[in-house]
């Protein structure tokens, strides 16, 4: 039923008058956020949803030529807001678990060849006589020349010697896989 209050109302609506359009908002707005509160349960999700409807009913005001259509317009747009929330917070939770699973892999494969690398660069070292081997392990794990020499009881320049006579040793025992060599220590040094 039409009342003359709700003609009115409309009228003053479809003109732009921004009371009117307050009476319509108070009469609906708790309403609307409790009829979309009932489908996604998301507080500021709902608040955002029924502030753009109210905006896309302003922008549509003269369309309206009673109180029914308008009622009929917040509630429908409230249900298709409800249900794109819903498959984007679906493709969000998608691509979630697909940026997760391939994290997963990701940090799998990085364990995998960080194990291989370590296994190959073991076998590398242990070709080399024990002191040799024992300076480059110690340089290889991030230990400075100096800090080598104190932990060894030995000179600095033994250190140095040492290092130069094992990259000698691998250069000739490795031809073709030398520049190998240098490079997963390098990057063995880089990942300390």
């Amino acid at each position: 039923m039409v009342t003359i209050k709700d003609t009115t109302l409309i009228k003053s609506f479809n003109e732009g008058d921004p009371m009117a359009f307050k009476v319509i908002f108070d009469r609906y707005y708790k309403i609307l956020c409790s009829y979309t509160y009932h489908f996604i349960r998301t507080p500021y999700a709902v608040d955002d949803i029924v502030q753009d409807i109210f905006v896309a009913l302003w922008n549509r005001r003269e369309k309206f030529d009673c109180i029914e259509k308008i009622s009929s317009f917040l509630f429908v747009s409230a249900r298709n807001a409800c249900l794109n929330h819903a498959k984007h917070e679906q493709m969000k939770a998608e691509k979630l678990k697909e940026f997760v699973a391939q994290t997963d892999e990701a940090v799998y494969d990085d364990y995998i060849i960080m194990a291989e690398f370590d296994q190959k660069l073991n076998h590398w070292l242990e070709s080399l006589p024990t002191e040799c081997r024992k300076i480059i392990d110690m340089s290889v794990s991030g230990m400075k020349n100096d800090e080598i020499a104190k932990a060894l009881n030995i000179s600095i320049n033994t250190v140095k010697n040492q290092k130069v006579k094992g990259f000698k040793i691998l250069k000739e025992l490795y031809k073709d896989e030398y520049l190998t060599i240098l490079f997963y220590i390098f990057i063995s040094l880089g990942a300390k």
